[in-house]
């Protein structure tokens, strides 16, 4: 018979702030086998184990089903034939539950050929079955990985501030779920007016995961095998993205507990703080309030600290921070700030050099930033070699004024691109800078191309092309795609490819990468992920508006008048406006604009007189590279435009000229393209 206890732990909860900690233990109800259906559905009961752990859902955590809740059943998760299911999300209702909410009933399709159901997995070594389990459960559904690879018994979560549990079926058609997190939880008056709030330990310490993984399997004795965290190979490393703070929205009627679940450190059987925490509250973006100790303590999984109504804890924030002393002495990239823009250019021969940026929107000195942290976004060296971290900005730092940022000795260092991100006390992106070191300096052609002179290179090529009759362009002569209007790049290609299939893969990074979705953004969303290729409107799988931007704006990048906080250029460089009377870039017939020639087999055309060289760079489309046989360059203009293909919803369109080779014809348009199309950008002298 498995026992249940009750743990004290009124020792921890007196030294956190002297306040009261209530624990209640409930052993659940104990159910008979459910026998399984002679059609694929296999019943099951799910038990929440209590032992040493929960207190009532009432107070806090989980320790009942209710109706909604939704668990994530696989067994060979996830595999990658369109064929077969590997997973299913069982959602609950109140007929499945037992009266006391500790156990509830599910039926979970299940199939050898995973036809009709899920694949079942059989743990076997040397030939032999070594598991009874061949069924895995996590909740919650909505914080578990969705991705295609092959899970086995493992689970997986990319949001760790949740109640996470973990079960496997036993063989004997039941659901023993175990808590992976333990739970601290306040309470605030209705006096207290706070947006969110910021948790962390004082001594640094790693209290969630960006994606965490558990296992847990029942063998053949009856005995389980140990379950998490776990590291390994099988599927993307769950150790990545270690996270030092927690942040939420904050709760503050009175009664309604603020909940923080921190997930066990990897290598330890508990969350460890060796100098106690604080919990800062922030209000437009600004911390406020804090409330802090300096205490030793524990925290078990499926524990729970109340600390109980914290107001009289609450201190007045005051900013404390100061740059590390490598910051003295720093370079203004800015020109005592009459150079400001979303772009800095640095180069390799300014190894070990610091330098800084004024810590505002854009090139616009009056919209300045409330920083709490700053950090290297991501790397890449515009090609297929894997980049080495740290190689382009070694480190960065901030105070109320200003980013600094070094960059690495010589040698270490190496040409390429970084971003920058600030961030806010909620641990959101406020805004971010490109930091472009080219491996070679860039010149400005007056080649009659724009109205005005013109780059020698695509934006964040590290070379310029080549007008080379016998040799494919340089890759790193590419440079990056935006799409129109948003101010953060992506990144191109790592390789020429001259079939249309399979498309190019993207250039390695270093940090965060590249994601996309379905979706459209904010102008404030698209600064808070300025990783994430955001593809428009979509209901179901018809693309209702390709605009990325959900708030649709004609003028992001000055289009008809002055250069913008969002224009991706450096000081002195802008997105060129179409200008279609001066320009022979957006004339019609471009074959016949002066300095003109193409070259279908190794990527590159010219324009103007003198002629400046363009790569065929591709563009980016539903997150995919399309290949060099065509190019997408940007300008700042766009008007409203009706969509025959997408339902006539008119939407603010992006102008750009395409040319592209298609079926032995070369094709050149200036037209309208969607937004959320990933183009080239060519800036012009403003």
């Amino acid at each position: 018979m498995k026992k249940y206890y009750s743990l004290g732990i009124a020792a921890i909860c007196a030294a956190l702030f002297s306040v009261s900690c209530e624990v209640e233990s409930v052993a659940p109800e104990q159910s008979e086998q459910t026998p399984k259906s002679e059609l694929t559905y296999q019943t099951f009961t799910c038990t929440i184990d209590v032992d040493e752990t929960k207190v009532d859902i009432d107070a806090a955590g989980k320790t009942k089903w209710v109706d909604g809740d939704k668990i994530l059943v696989h067994g060979e998760r996830y595999g990658t034939s369109s064929s077969k299911l590997y997973s299913t999300i069982i959602e609950l209702t109140s007929a499945d539950l037992s009266s006391d909410g500790r156990t509830a009933t599910i039926k979970v399709p299940v199939d050898e050929n995973g036809v009709t159901g899920i694949v079942p997995y059989v743990h076997m070594s040397s030939g032999t079955q070594d598991y009874k389990s061949t069924l895995y459960a996590q909740y919650p559904a909505e914080a578990s990985f969705s991705g295609s690879l092959h899970c086995y018994y493992h689970s997986v979560f990319v949001d760790t501030n949740k109640p996470l549990m973990i079960a496997c079926d036993n063989g004997e058609g039941e659901f023993i779920f175990e808590n992976l997190c333990g739970l601290i939880t306040f309470t605030l008056p209705n006096s207290c007016d706070f947006d969110s709030f910021v948790f962390k330990g004082n001594s640094g310490e790693t209290i969630g995961y960006s994606q965490y993984a558990a296992k847990r399997g029942m063998k053949m004795d009856g005995t389980y095998s140990r379950y998490n965290p776990y590291s390994g190979s099988d599927f993307t490393d769950p150790t990545n993205g270690p996270l030092t703070t927690i942040s939420a929205p904050v709760i503050h009627d009175g009664t309604t507990m603020n909940k923080i679940f921190i997930t066990r450190t990897i290598g330890q059987n508990n969350a460890n703080f060796s100098k106690g925490f604080t919990i800062q509250f922030i209000k437009d973006g600004v911390i406020v309030k804090y409330a802090s100790n300096k205490n030793e303590f524990t925290l078990k999984p499926g524990h729970q600290i109340n600390l109980g109504d914290i107001s009289g804890k609450l201190k007045t924030y005051v900013e404390s921070h100061t740059p590390a002393s490598w910051t003295s002495g720093a370079i203004d990239l800015s020109d005592n700030k009459a150079k400001v823009a979303n772009c800095y250019v640095v180069s390799t021969s300014d190894a070990d050099k610091v330098y800084k940026i004024p810590a505002v929107k854009g090139n616009d000195l009056t919209q300045t930033l409330n920083v709490s942290s700053v950090s290297v976004l991501w790397e890449t060296w515009n090609s297929a070699t894997s980049v080495t971290a740290n190689s382009i900005v070694e480190k960065c730092d901030y105070d109320k004024n200003w980013i600094y940022f070094k960059l690495p000795a010589s040698d270490k260092i190496h040409e390429g691109n970084a971003v920058i991100a600030a961030k806010n006390a909620a641990n959101e992106i406020i805004w971010s800078w490109h930091i472009w070191m080219p491996k070679t300096a860039y010149t400005t052609i007056d080649g009659g191309i724009y109205k005005t002179a013109v780059m020698s290179r695509n934006l964040g090529a590290l070379v310029d092309t080549q007008a080379n009759a016998d040799e494919d362009i340089d890759i790193t002569s590419i440079g990056f795609f935006y799409q129109w209007g948003r101010k953060d790049p992506f990144v191109g290609p790592r390789e020429i490819l001259k079939t249309d299939d399979p498309y190019p893969s993207k250039a390695k990074v270093a940090g965060v990468e590249r994601t996309a979705e379905k979706i459209q953004l904010s102008i404030e969303e698209s600064i808070k992920q300025p990783t994430l290729f955001a593809r428009g409107h979509y209901t179901g799988s018809t693309q209702d508006n390709p605009d990325w931007n959900s708030t649709s704006s004609a003028d992001l990048w000055g289009g008809s008048g002055n250069k913008t906080i969002y224009d991706p250029c450096p000081a002195g460089y802008r997105v060129p406006k179409r200008e279609e009377d001066y320009s022979l870039f957006t004339r019609g017939d471009i074959t016949a604009a002066a300095g003109w020639s193409y070259n279908v087999e190794h990527f590159w055309f010219t324009l103007g007189n003198p002629a400046t060289v363009f790569p065929c760079a591709g563009y980016m489309d539903g997150g995919s590279i399309k290949t060099v046989f065509r190019t997408l360059i940007w300008n700042g203009y766009s008007d409203s435009w009706a969509n025959p293909d997408l339902n006539n919803i008119s939407h603010y369109a992006g102008y750009a000229r395409r040319i592209r080779y298609e079926s032995s014809t070369l094709k050149y348009d200036r037209e309208s393209k969607y937004k959320s199309l990933g183009a080239a950008v060519r800036c012009v002298v403003e």
